[in-house]
């Protein structure tokens, strides 16, 4: 678990959060907002180690005291981390938490309700937790996550302090990767260029997964391009198996997608996201026009979009391939 001191990037985020540990002025609830991977959860949960730390050092966690080992291993009473069940957060788990609110918190210091995900909570939930919110106990703190704030209910959004993640600048991604993992210059450089600015996708470049998802991707690309409306069914099927992977898939085939149409305007390799694979990218460019490659590009990222907003996966697969089997033919 990382003391906020170690969080690569998102340093006005970490100042303010430091400061507000130093200084005691800590609001009732917070919502951390920025794309998936970037650390939001890496830092709320160094966050709340240092809000319950009973030694913090200029606002962040002293790493020795017996509440900031219960938090390292996930045991501290008095922090509670909510998990989406299934693709929602029920009212049945909002009113869990709830109930445990008005009580004093087990070791002295403050209750804290770590939410990941909060656009997944159903209305119900959402409402169920806003009346807390408006007025919630003294030692109570929430931190809500969520990657679509605009999933979230006004008057939820309006009653929490908001801190915005942004993408990690890929120079400050591979320096923050060299020195936390050891990496060479060149190892961490590719890992970071790939990940598109999430601390998430870097690490899943590293441990290779997102090599695995780059070439199934690849091939996807090409199958699609020679496949017929069961072919194209077929495709969908089998990419709709596991939803988390198809997210991954298809947002490595807007890179793939991405770097084709960079390369056909400009001839330039710096802007890639697969550097690597340049002479690849070299060939497929030729088989589309820009017009074509921006109308492939919109068509992924919406049905992503669908995908995330718990839409039917295997469906919105369906509608994508079909019309992606005509438009990625070559020209």
């Amino acid at each position: 678990m990382r003391f906020l001191r170690e969080i690569i990037g998102h340093r006005p985020v970490i100042r303010t959060l430091l400061n507000t540990v130093a200084s005691g002025r800590v609001a009732h609830a917070y919502l951390f907002t920025g794309p998936e991977g970037v650390g939001k959860e890496t830092v709320a949960l160094a966050f709340a180690r240092a809000l319950l730390c009973s030694r913090p050092v200029d606002g962040d966690a002293c790493g020795l005291c017996r509440e900031c080992r219960q938090v390292e291993h996930h045991n501290h009473p008095d922090l509670c981390v909510l998990q989406p069940d299934g693709n929602t957060i029920k009212i049945e788990q909002i009113r869990g938490i709830l109930r445990r609110a008005p009580y004093r918190s087990y070791q002295g210091g403050r209750k804290i309700f770590l939410i990941p995900g909060a656009e997944a909570m159903t209305a119900e939930a959402a409402n169920c937790l806003l009346k807390t919110l408006e007025e919630p106990p003294g030692d109570t703190l929430f931190i809500l996550l969520s990657a679509r704030p605009h999933a979230l209910l006004p008057t939820v959004l309006s009653r929490c302090q908001r801190c915005a993640f942004q993408a990690i600048p890929a120079p400050e991604l591979a320096e923050g990767l060299a020195a936390l993992y050891g990496l060479s210059e060149e190892e961490a450089h590719l890992p970071a260029l790939l990940a598109g600015g999430s601390m998430g996708k870097a690490l899943a470049c590293i441990s290779g997964s997102t090599g695995d998802a780059r070439a199934e991707a690849g091939l996807l690309a090409l199958s699609l391009g020679r496949a017929g409306p069961l072919e194209a069914l077929e495709l969908a099927e089998k990419t709709a198996e596991s939803r988390d992977r198809a997210l991954c898939i298809l947002e490595t085939l807007i890179c793939w997608y991405r770097d084709l149409l960079i390369w056909l305007e400009s001839g330039e390799t710096g802007f890639l996201y697969n550097p690597d694979r340049s002479e690849e990218i070299r060939r497929e460019a030729g088989s589309y026009d820009a017009r074509r490659l921006v109308t492939i590009i919109e068509a992924i990222g919406a049905a992503k979009n669908k995908i995330e907003a718990n839409a039917n996966t295997r469906l919105v697969l369906e509608a994508l391939f079909l019309r992606l089997a005509g438009l990625v033919a070559p020209v």
